[in-house]
């Protein structure tokens, strides 16, 4: 299953800078499910179920630099 089943849900906000600390995922590397949340998610105030490959405080490149928020 692409999904965490504990409930947490994720938005992501496009950053303008990557820490150095973070963990870096490109979208072509993410599960088919975890693709179709972050095209879904990237500049929208939207949230979806927290992905089991993404985790709070990862950063995705898809279009653009995208930091992950769950909560």
């Amino acid at each position: 299953m692409a999904f965490r089943e504990e409930g947490r849900q994720m938005r992501l906000r496009r950053t303008g800078s990557v820490p150095p600390d973070a963990r870096v995922r490109h979208y072509d590397e993410l599960a088919e499910a975890s693709q179709v949340a972050v095209a879904e998610l990237a500049d929208r105030p939207r949230t979806a179920p927290e992905s089991a490959d993404l985790e709070d405080g990862d950063v995705v490149k898809f279009t653009d630099y995208y930091r992950i928020r769950a909560r």
